[in-house]
């Protein structure tokens, strides 16, 4: 990474919480990142936390050899066709959900390495899982791979995979987070007070995501592992499979995906 410069057309939450983690990690020195955002002082903030430098747009089109664009999908179209004259042989990486490499190389106009990823919100606390697709012209996936390594865990998917990825994984921390609070309020309901079951239920849902990441095991063992003959863990569970939890987190997840689909066009 000692010769990349990375340019970031974007510096809202997610945009600001890669740059974070790009120079809280070192991946490259800040001197090194470029920031743009229309909202210049969005930009100034970030520049001032991180170290990194503020640009215009086409000179920072011209100094950077890899782009990320990490700002709203419906921003994109007008986004893409400005900087199409610019655009030399950079490595091009959108966070832009939903929107395809195809599209993308579309607005531009011409082929180039185009990178999509999706991230999600533990991004902010480097606990991302983020899957990037990459088209053919993307040979180095090093610099694509670092650039999220440094929020969290990544892999490759394939683009074809991306709407299940976006289902699943973008928008699953809302689902851990209408756990934590369905739990929370159980916990309520059964004579905890309100902030003694908001904190039993985020740190044993935070406790048990670390176990499950450190243990390596299959989650379904682990649930036997917890749960006793007999037992409370047992009760509690017989009552989701009676209700049918496995079936709603399905349909759920698949309704997302639907959506991303109809979003993507895909």
């Amino acid at each position: 990474m000692k010769d990349i410069t990375i340019g970031v057309i974007g510096c809202g939450n997610m945009g600001s919480a890669i740059v974070r983690g790009m120079a809280d990690n070192s991946i490259v020195p800040p001197g090194r990142i470029f920031l743009y955002d229309k909202d210049a002082h969005k930009a100034q903030a970030l520049s001032d936390e991180t170290g990194a430098h503020m640009k215009g747009m086409e000179g920072l089109l011209r100094d950077s050899s890899l782009l990320l664009v990490a700002v709203k999908p419906q921003d994109s179209g007008a986004l893409l066709k400005e900087i199409a004259p610019y655009i030399e042989e950079q490595t091009l990486v959108s966070i832009m959900a939903g929107v395809t490499i195809d599209r993308i190389i579309s607005l531009l106009g011409r082929q180039l390495p185009v990178a999509r990823a999706m991230p999600n919100l533990a991004a902010f606390v480097s606990q991302s899982m983020t899957c990037i697709a990459c088209n053919e012209l993307v040979k180095d996936r090093e610099p694509v791979e670092a650039l999220f390594s440094s929020v969290g865990k990544v892999m490759e998917v394939s683009e074809q995979e991306m709407d299940a990825v976006t289902a699943l994984s973008g928008s699953g921390p809302a689902y851990l987070f209408y756990l934590a609070d369905a739990m929370a309020g159980a916990g309520i309901k059964a004579g905890l007070s309100e902030g003694t079951a908001k904190r039993l239920a985020t740190q044993t849902i935070a406790g048990s995501a670390a176990y499950l990441a450190e243990s390596g095991e299959d989650p379904s063992a682990l649930v036997n592992k917890v749960a006793s003959k007999g037992g409370t863990t047992e009760a509690a569970l017989r009552v989701f499979g009676e209700e049918g939890l496995k079936d709603i987190v399905q349909k759920a997840v698949m309704a997302a995906k639907k959506r991303s689909e109809e979003i993507s066009g895909s």
